[in-house]
């Protein structure tokens, strides 16, 4: 919508309505004012547009962006375990590593088998929507529901991970040579699912002298450092050790590093 004159906040609300009654997720209810009704899920929600429309006077030629934001918010009142459509959850799942034990646990309790693909070390990528307060894994089941493959669920996770650690992921750096550190440790969850992202890591090679190392002993801790210190390569690893396996939300205690633009486990020489 660049090039043209601002809305109103009629016309916004009104251009707003439109477009959600194009939205195959959501059914378009009505609206009062500059409020709106949808049916999403099986969620009946009312939408002040007012503050959308605040943000759109802060800057009319991103129209698209406050309108998709307001997609999103919508979205994410509804619980996972209603989506009919994988357009529903698209935007909120993301991959989350766990041990390859997490499966056993689910067939023991005749759970749905998770969407799951292998990864390296005893771990495996899980997919989770990721909702306000904790998040829900998905299964075959959904996948079956939404008919989607795995290949589709994996490509929009890492694409929703990606989007998410440039938006708010936080990464500490310290040291110079082969003493630096380059930490991931956000605590939104999905830190140490970031080995995912080859263009991250890659970006942060040229830093490190030697080869670099990474280490993911919990959910919510990545580390990189170098090879080229031997003594620091022995005190990083062994903490890595411990804090997978004391820590909460444990992974593994087994370094990886890049070749060729792909995860590889690293083997001491």
């Amino acid at each position: 919508m660049s090039g043209q004159s601002p809305l109103s906040c009629a016309e916004f609300v009104i251009e707003v309505e439109q477009r959600l009654q194009a939205e195959p997720a959501i059914d378009f209810l009505g609206r009062e004012g500059e409020v709106i009704q949808v049916r999403a899920g099986q969620r009946r929600l009312r939408i002040d547009i007012k503050p959308f429309y605040n943000a759109y006077t802060q800057a009319p030629e991103h129209f698209d962006l406050v309108y998709a934001t307001l997609l999103r918010v919508l979205y994410e009142q509804v619980p996972a375990r209603e989506a009919k459509t994988f357009s529903e959850v698209a935007q909120r799942v993301l991959p989350m590593l766990k041990p390859i034990v997490l499966l056993n646990a689910v067939f023991e309790k005749k759970l749905p088998m998770l969407a799951y693909r292998p990864f390296l070390a005893d771990l495996i990528i899980t997919y989770v929507i990721d909702e306000p307060q904790t998040v829900a894994y998905i299964n075959e089941r959904h996948l079956e529901r939404w008919g989607i493959g795995e290949h589709v669920l994996h490509e929009q996770a890492l694409t929703n991970l990606a989007a998410r650690t440039q938006e708010r992921a936080r990464f500490l750096v310290t040291g110079e040579g082969a003493q630096r550190l380059i930490i991931a440790n956000s605590q939104d969850g999905y830190d140490a699912t970031r080995i995912l992202l080859p263009n991250l890591l890659a970006s942060w090679q040229p830093h490190f002298p030697g080869t670099m190392v990474i280490g993911i002993p919990n959910r919510d801790f990545l580390i990189a450092f170098s090879d080229a210190d031997e003594s620091i390569l022995t005190s990083v690893a062994h903490q890595i050790q411990l804090d997978a396996a004391q820590r909460d939300n444990g992974l593994t205690d087994q370094l990886f590093t890049i070749e060729d633009g792909q995860v590889r486990e690293y083997h001491w020489v």
